[in-house]
């Protein structure tokens, strides 16, 4: 408590001291940060990919598709968006030529409808979906996918792990099935915490407010917070305050096609991420967009979506 009040002698110095209207706001945004404990995350100008990629959300319309380095060429793939181009376009831009994992959060089609996009021209070394397996259609995709591929599949529980490069992940939701929920498919994704290169990611898939309330009451703290949130079904209203608290994220990704029908992403959501000190961005107006290390810290890169940008 004396450092605080020491804290907050010292910046009201600083503000007083500070006669010029720039510095003085340049002043009160580092005090700000410093009380959050962290400095606002940055946003790069770069080149595609940028140095220093954790995780990238593919922009692939109204769907899901994320990608965590492993190595030079080889990435863990999670989801497939709704369609094989868009998914395999933002592979080819990373330079994906290996699959090493690639992950099922649901088998929704707007998450697995591309899945041949993530096979094309790719060897995928194995596939893991949830347990759950609604809607059938989304199974038989995946399955059909898999077995043309090569690939060996398996539904993997709570608890299961995987480790390859830099990437390592954790399965720590459903912590049990969840029935008669607003979307039993969405309240069943599988739920990963990643690390990549020391960067904690937390990608709940399409996970509802009923399954992170679940997560809430069954798994640590420490599981759930994260750096970097993929915000679950694509910004939608379905969030738990209490679970947005608890990931306490730095950088807040939103998988969201551009005009899509369902209001997606929800302005509320937006702005509680935002006022919670959360660096937001949307694959509908950003593009493909990534995280990337920089320095002791964070940054963001947004591909764009400007002419001449392919989508």
């Amino acid at each position: 408590m004396t450092g605080a009040l020491l804290l907050a002698a010292v910046s009201l110095a600083l503000l007083v001291a500070v006669r010029r209207p720039v510095l003085r706001r340049l002043v009160a945004v580092v005090v700000v940060a410093v009380v959050l404990g962290a400095l606002p995350v940055r946003l790069l100008a770069s080149g595609w990919p940028p140095p220093g990629w954790v995780v990238v959300a593919c922009a692939v319309g109204q769907g899901d598709a994320v990608v965590l380095p492993v190595a030079a060429g080889r990435a863990v793939v999670v989801d497939a968006g709704p369609d094989p181009s868009g998914v395999d376009g933002c592979l080819r831009r990373l330079g994906v030529r290996e699959v090493s994992l690639l992950v099922v959060s649901h088998f929704h089609a707007d998450h697995v409808g591309g899945v041949a996009g993530v096979f094309r021209g790719r060897r995928v070394a194995a596939v893991a979906t949830p347990q759950w397996s609604e809607p059938p259609y989304g199974v038989a995709q995946v399955r059909d996918a898999a077995r043309e591929g090569g690939s060996p599949l398996a539904p993997v529980p709570a608890g299961w792990r995987w480790r390859a490069g830099a990437v390592e992940l954790v399965a720590i939701g459903p912590p049990y099935p969840l029935r008669g929920s607003r979307s039993d498919p969405n309240n069943n994704s599988l739920v990963l915490a990643a690390t990549v290169h020391g960067v904690r990611i937390l990608l709940p898939g399409d996970a509802e407010t009923e399954e992170q309330r679940a997560l809430l009451e069954t798994v640590p703290a420490g599981a759930i917070r994260a750096d970097v949130l993929k915000v679950a079904h694509h910004g939608s209203a379905y969030q738990d305050p209490e679970f947005l608290a608890a990931v306490r994220p730095a950088v807040a990704l939103v998988c969201v096609g551009v005009g899509n029908d369902y209001g997606h992403p929800n302005p509320g959501l937006l702005d509680r991420l935002t006022r919670a000190g959360a660096r937001v961005l949307r694959t509908d107006t950003d593009g493909d967009v990534a995280a990337v290390r920089a320095g002791n810290g964070l940054a963001v890169v947004a591909r764009g979506t400007g002419p001449g940008r392919r989508r």
